[in-house]
């Protein structure tokens, strides 16, 4: 083999499979709303308006909690109006958001990690979120540990799409964009990584994450089923 096909084959091997932690390996509510209901808060129908404006309102609060520079019971008290809930319904909201890993998301890890391919996760979350997740008790309790790295915006300082997030990761961990392979599903998220070489996939919430993380897997040739 010749010194330009041996890079061509480099450039092509996956050696680092990154995932998004909420709808693409743990299942979580849709959005506030549903968390609400399912806390038993209020009727849907009693609820303030959660999308649009008041995402957009809430953006900033998101961000300072998911990077850890506020703690839950300061995004509780600045969220609240915006809700038309108490921040202790903000609380108890919160606290019913993540769900369980889907189906297959650990074996599908497990699989990665048994080929020799590095595994890390690169999420979106905040400290509470986090130790639900860490929580073995919990129901959506997922084995982190099992990821050969972590990366999670309240540890890191930063969220993505933002550069310093990929940056961390790629500094972290020494490989290249065109060696790692990222599941995502929101596609800002999705073109920002693509943007500094990474092989970007969008997860679609239209169908199972696992079978679509799966199948590009195969297209990849990481896994062979």
């Amino acid at each position: 083999m010749d010194a330009q096909s041996q890079i061509a084959n480099r450039k092509l091997q996956i050696d680092l499979v990154i995932f998004d932690l909420g709808r693409v390996l743990v299942r979580i509510c849709n959005n506030y709303r549903e968390a609400c209901e399912r806390a038993g808060i209020c009727r849907a129908d009693d609820l303030g308006p959660f999308d649009g404006e008041a995402t957009a309102r809430d953006h900033e609060a998101v961000v300072l909690l998911d990077t850890g520079k506020i703690d839950l019971e300061e995004f509780a008290r600045r969220v609240a109006p915006h809700r038309k809930i108490t921040p202790k319904e903000v609380i108890r909201a919160y606290d019913a958001f993540l769900l369980e890993p889907y189906p297959g998301a650990i074996e599908l890890i497990d699989e990665l990690n048994a080929t020799g391919v590095k595994t890390a996760c690169l999420s979106n979350t905040s400290h509470g979120h986090w130790n639900q997740m860490c929580d073995r008790a919990h129901p959506a309790h997922f084995p982190l540990d099992r990821l050969t790295w972590r990366f999670a915006s309240q540890l890191v300082g930063a969220v993505k799409p933002t550069d310093a997030i990929f940056e961390h990761v790629e500094r972290t961990t020494g490989f290249r964009g065109d060696q790692i392979l990222f599941f995502d599903d929101l596609e800002e998220n999705v073109a920002a990584a693509a943007k500094r070489g990474w092989r970007a996939c969008l997860i679609r919430l239209d169908s199972d994450p696992i079978a679509q993380a799966r199948a590009a897997l195969r297209d990849e040739h990481v896994l062979n089923r």
